[in-house]
């Protein structure tokens, strides 16, 4: 039960609706049945929205935009190897972060709020190799390399006016080089069929926070094996994996309730609790499952 007299405070009154065309528009070109060529062009949104943590009435953010750019190609070799390559590019406009920015009505009252105040740039390869080594044994990888950056973020410094800080923003959860190699071994046998598979996944060091890129995770790698059973007969499986087997730490997240100081780049003052928050989020640790099924 609210204490007489208490109320609760009204920070937000208001409705926003957008709408937007997302045009995607394509080109392949079959240059023999076992090569093809493609080319494409899309745009992607996100939705405008309000600030959830929004102490004072704010106005809402508008919609993010990302245009991508794609050519690559598809071939077949001798019905044993596929290879499969991509370039691509990505413009990444109007991204939606917590910084400084004028109150509407008032320039010189600077207030932290969600705006649309960032824009970056991608560009990038992926390569995908499959070879069918023999009737049984198939193996695979994928490289992928990314240069991802921001080109804009703007923020406010009283007495100086609107600055450009995307120096010290980092795109985060973006490594420059990922690497997935595996297999897949298929072995028919009188009392059914054994398959084992298993792949190595490396990730080099990305950010996990975009201002100042406080927290950083090292490269890494996660090797992952697995087993699996059926029966001659359709109806019996047992399958027995493990993930992370070498029990790698590794950051998948954060939560971060830094202030940064508008008068003093670099630096941070006391949060909304009187202190700054900076949790790290790790994934799973060594992983080892067993299933058995049966199928009427």
């Amino acid at each position: 039960m609210r204490p007489e007299g208490l109320t609760t405070p009204v920070v937000l009154d208001d409705s926003e609706s957008w709408s937007k065309v997302t045009p995607k528009i394509g080109v392949e070109y079959q240059h023999s049945n076992d090569m093809m060529l493609f080319a494409s062009y899309s745009q992607g949104f996100k939705s405008g929205t309000f600030n959830p943590r929004a102490t004072v009435a704010e106005p809402a953010a508008d919609p993010e935009d990302v245009d991508s750019f794609e050519v690559g190609i598809k071939s077949d070799w001798n019905d044993t190897l596929r290879i499969n390559a991509t370039l691509f590019m990505l413009d990444h406009k109007d991204r939606q972060y917590i910084s400084v920015i004028p109150d509407e009505d008032d320039a010189s009252a600077l207030n932290q709020r969600l705006g649309n105040v960032g824009r970056s740039e991608a560009t990038g390869a992926e390569v995908e190799v499959t070879w069918r080594a023999s009737r049984e044994l198939e193996i695979y990888g994928n490289l992928g390399l990314i240069d991802a950056s921001f080109e804009e973020a703007v923020s406010f410094i009283p007495g100086t006016g609107q600055v450009d800080i995307s120096d010290r923003f980092s795109v985060t959860n973006t490594p420059e080089t990922t690497m997935n190699v595996g297999f897949s071994y298929n072995l028919m046998t009188d009392f059914g069929d054994v398959i084992v598979n298993g792949n190595y996944n490396y990730r080099s060091d990305y950010a996990v926070v975009e201002l100042d890129n406080l927290l950083t995770q090292d490269g890494y790698g996660l090797l992952n094996l697995g087993v699996t059973w059926l029966s001659s007969d359709g109806h019996w499986s047992i399958a027995l994996h493990g993930k992370n087997l070498t029990d790698e730490e590794y950051l998948v997240g954060n939560y971060a309730f830094i202030a940064p100081d508008p008068a003093n780049p670099g630096q941070y003052i006391p949060g909304l609790g009187g202190d700054n928050t900076l949790i790290g989020y790790y994934g799973a640790p060594r992983t080892v499952s067993l299933s058995v099924g049966y199928r009427f």
